[in-house]
């Protein structure tokens, strides 16, 4: 009796240390380390480098988009974009917060739309406009660090009336 007592509690043990292993190697992110890469790179004004900060099968929902961006090469094209027609794009971010595996940013993206903005309908000549906007970012955060979703939410008729596209 004593032998199967002392054989079920080295079992309980070993099962505890392999549960112990187990959480012990799913390393927990840095969610403040992955905020700060994130607004560094998207103030570098690299599409590439921005579209690296997302997952292959990232799915990006924006407040000017008429549907969700969905993939890396939809994802680099929409930046390509945005970059090519505000090349001196920036963000500050006055609020940064985590909550699960979500990063939420509030601030004001700035910028000259000083190149051809690519539409639906072809591309629009620069107005050498200021933009300033206020901006909500919700970054669903994968196991890998990268963004697997993005919603970006901003006034619209603010944006198209600041470019100069509409009074």
């Amino acid at each position: 009796m004593k032998t199967k007592v002392s054989v079920l509690c080295l079992a309980a043990v070993f099962l505890l240390a392999l549960a112990a292993q187990g959480q012990a190697q799913k390393p927990k992110l840095d969610m403040q380390k992955i905020a700060d890469k994130i607004i560094k790179t998207i103030n570098t004004g690299d599409p590439v480098a921005v579209t690296n900060l997302y997952a292959k099968d990232a799915v990006m929902i924006q407040s000017n988009e008429p549907a969700p961006v969905r993939g890396h090469d939809a994802l680099l094209k929409s930046y390509q974009a945005m970059f090519k027609a505000m090349p001196d794009w920036k963000a500050k971010f006055s609020l940064i917060a985590f909550h699960g595996d979500t990063i939420i940013f509030e601030g004001i993206g700035y910028g000259t739309f000083s190149g051809p903005l690519s539409m639906p309908e072809g591309d629009v000549p620069p107005t050498g406009k200021k933009v300033t906007l206020r901006v909500a970012f919700f970054a669903k955060i994968d196991a890998d660090g990268l963004i697997a979703e993005d919603r970006t939410y901003f006034d619209n008729m603010d944006y198209a009336k600041q470019l100069g596209l509409i009074k």
